[in-house]
C-alpha cells in the first residue's frame, strides 16, 4: 500500500518517466474487451500515458470499464455500425450443438474462418483509413500493446513503425510457442476426452496428440485467414504476424500459475491472470440493486445461471431447455437467477417459480454474495477467474474455444464440476451435479481453500504485470532469456536425430553381441568335438 502511493507520489513530481503507449481493445469477444480495459486501467494508474484505441467489430457495452480517467479513449467506428447497431449481434449459436461446427475435425476447419470472418469488414476499413492512420502515427507512441488471437493490432503497430508487446486474454495460445521458447503442452494440460498422468493410459496420449494437433490447426489456420484478409486490404504482401512480434522480451498470458495447469515454459512468457480481481471489493462487495437483494431472500440457497455474451441461452436448443427446466422442477427448494437474453413471455410460462430470467446480471456482485451456493457457466475465462475468487462451487459447461480447458483447469482443484453441454438435455444428470454443488459441502471447501491461495500469491498478479511490461519497455529487444533451441526444428529440439543413432547403436551392438555369441558357442562345440 505504502509503495503504491509513494510510487503515485514520484509521479505527479514527475519523477517517473511515463511512456506513451497504445492498448488495442478490439470490440469483439466481452471477456477479451473487459481484460484489456482492465490492463489499461492499472498501467495508468502507475504513471504512463495510455491510449486505448477500440475498433468495433460487433456492438458491445463498454459503459464503466475504463476507471481511470487520463486513459485517452479512441472508438473506431466502422461505416457498417449503423448495420451493426440495428442487426442482432453475431452470437455463435452453432456452437451449441451444430453436428458440423462441434466435430473436432470440421470446428478446427470451419471456426477459423466464421471467426475471422466477423473482424474483416472493420479490419479492412481500419487499415485503408490514412486519416485514423495518420493520427495515430502523430501521436508517437513507445509501445503498442495487441493481442494475439485478433491480429489488427499486431498489424497496426506494423504500420504505425512502433514495437509490439503481445498478449493473450486467454492462458495461452499453441502457435506462439514457437517464437517464446515454450516447449509442448503435451500431458501437461488435459485434453478434452483424456485423463491426466498419472491415469493416463496409451489411447489418453493418443488422443493428447490428436487433439493437440487439431489445436494448432485451429490457431493457425485463424492467423493465416487473418493475414490474408490484411493483405488484401492493402493490396501486397505482410510480414509473418510472428515475425512482428518475435523481438519483444515478453509475451504476456491471463493464465495464473495457481490456477492454471503446471506447464513448462520460459521466462518470456509472464502470466498475469488476476489483474482483474480485485480482493477488496471481493471482501467488502457493493449492496446489490433492489431486486437481486428480494431474490436472494425467497430461498435459502440461489444458483446463478450464465452462459457468456457470445454464447447465449435464448438460443440455446429446445432439448437442452427441457433437461434445465427439468432440473428447476426437482429443485423447488433452490432459487435460480438465469440470464437470458430475450424477453419471452411463452417461454417464462413454462418455468416454475424458483426461477428467474434476467437479461443482465450483475454477476462479480452475485458471486461475491454468500446466499448464492453455485454458479453454472459456460467458462469464459472471465467468468472462471471471478468464480475462482469467490470461492464458490461451479458447474462448468464449456461450449467452444479455450473453455473445455478452463472447465478441466478449475474442476481439478476440487470445487468445480465439469459437464459436457450434451448433458444438459438430461435432467436427472444435470440435478444430481447441481445438488452436488449446493450440498455437499467439499465442493464448498475446495473452492474456498482455492480462494485463499489466488489471495495469497507471492507475487500480487498487477505487480507482476508492470514490473514485466516496464523491463520490457525499457529493454525492447532484449532476447537472451528465449531458448535458441527452439529455433532448431523438432528434430533437434527433441534430440531425435541422438535418441535414433543410440537405438541403432544398441540394436547393432545386440546384433554383434548375438554374433559373437554365435561364433563363440559354434567353436566351443566344434573344439569340443575335435577333442572328442
Amino acid at each position: 500500500m505504502y509503495l503504491n502511493i509513494a510510487y503515485s507520489f514520484l509521479v505527479l513530481l514527475g519523477v517517473v518517466s511515463g511512456k506513451n503507449i497504445l492498448l488495442y481493445n478490439s470490440v469483439f469477444g466481452y471477456s477479451h474487451i473487459k481484460f484489456i480495459s482492465l490492463m489499461a486501467n492499472i498501467i495508468a494508474d502507475h504513471g504512463h500515458n495510455v491510449t486505448l484505441f477500440r475498433p468495433y467489430h460487433i456492438v458491445h457495452n463498454t459503459a464503466g470499464l475504463v476507471k481511470n480517467p487520463n486513459i485517452k479513449i479512441i472508438d473506431y467506428f466502422p461505416d457498417h455500425y449503423d448495420e451493426l447497431v440495428n442487426t442482432e449481434a453475431e452470437t455463435f449459436p452453432m456452437f451449441w450443438d451444430d453436428p458440423l461446427v462441434n466435430h473436432p475435425i470440421l470446428q478446427a476447419i470451419m471456426a477459423p474462418k466464421i471467426i475471422s470472418g466477423a473482424i474483416e469488414r472493420t479490419a479492412t476499413q481500419l487499415f485503408k483509413d490514412e486519416k485514423i492512420l495518420n493520427e495515430l502515427k502523430s501521436m508517437n507512441f513507445d509501445v503498442v500493446i495487441s493481442e494475439t488471437f485478433e491480429l489488427t493490432g499486431i498489424y497496426l503497430a506494423h504500420f504505425l513503425d512502433v514495437p509490439c508487446i503481445p498478449m493473450m486474454p486467454a492462458v495461452r495460445f499453441t502457435n506462439t510457442k514457437d517464437v517464446f521458447g515454450q516447449p509442448s503442452i503435451l500431458g501437461y494440460v488435459q485434453q478434452p476426452g483424456s485423463k491426466m498422468a498419472p491415469e493416463a493410459g496409451f489411447f489418453d496420449r493418443l488422443n493428447d496428440v490428436y487433439r493437440k494437433f487439431l489445436d494448432d490447426i485451429n490457431t493457425d489456420w485463424t492467423s493465416y485467414y487473418q493475414s490474408k484478409a490484411f493483405e488484401k486490404a492493402v493490396g501486397h504482401s505482410l510480414p509473418d504476424w510472428k515475425d512482428l512480434v518475435r523481438k519483444s522480451p515478453i509475451y504476456m498470458t491471463n493464465s495464473n500459475p495457481y490456477l492454471d495447469f503446471a506447464v513448462p515454459t520460459t521466462a518470456p512468457v509472464v502470466h498475469v491472470g488476476g489483474i482483474t480481481m480485485d480482493l477488496e471489493k471481493i471482501k467488502n462487495p457493493a449492496p446489490l440493486p433492489e431486486d437481486y437483494e428480494k431474490i436472494l431472500q425467497e430461498r435459502e440457497s440461489t444458483v446463478l445461471i450464465s452462459f457468456g455474451s457470445v454464447i447465449r441461452s435464448f438460443q440455446m436448443p429446445e432439448n437442452f431447455k427441457e433437461g434445465i427446466i427439468k432440473m428447476f422442477n426437482s429443485l423447488p427448494e433452490v432459487t435460480f437467477i438465469w440470464k437470458y437474453e430475450k424477453d419471452d413471455v411463452e417461454f417464462q410460462k413454462r418455468l416454475p417459480k424458483n426461477v428467474h430470467l434476467k437479461k443482465w446480471v450483475p454477476q462479480p456482485a452475485l458471486l461475491a454474495d454468500k446466499r448464492l451456493k453455485a454458479f453454472v457457466t459456460h467458462g469464459g475465462l472471465g467468468s472462471t477467474t471471478e468464480v475462482s475468487y469467490s470461492g464458490k462451487p461451479a458447474l462448468m459447461v464449456p461450449i467452444f474455444g479455450d473453455q473445455p480447458h478452463n472447465a478441466d483447469m478449475l474442476a481439478r482443484h476440487g470445487g468445480a464440476i465439469a459437464f459436457s453441454k450434451y448433458d444438459l438435455q438430461d435432467g436427472e444428470k444435470l440435478t444430481k451435479a447441481i445438488k452436488a454443488l449446493v450440498y455437499d459441502p467439499k465442493y464448498k471447501e475446495n473452492a474456498e481453500a482455492l480462494f485463499d491461495v489466488l489471495s495469497h500469491q507471492p507475487i500480487d498478479p498487477k505487480a507482476n504485470l508492470m514490473k514485466h511490461l516496464e523491463f520490457a519497455m525499457r529493454f525492447p529487444n532484449h532476447r537472451s532469456q528465449v531458448p535458441a533451441i527452439n529455433q532448431s526444428g523438432i528434430i533437434a529440439q527433441y534430440y531425435l536425430d541422438v535418441l535414433l543413432f543410440l537405438i541403432l547403436l544398441m540394436v547393432f551392438c545386440l546384433f554383434l553381441a548375438y554374433r559373437i555369441s554365435f561364433f563363440l558357442l559354434n567353436w566351443l562345440t566344434a573344439k569340443k568335438n575335435k577333442i572328442e
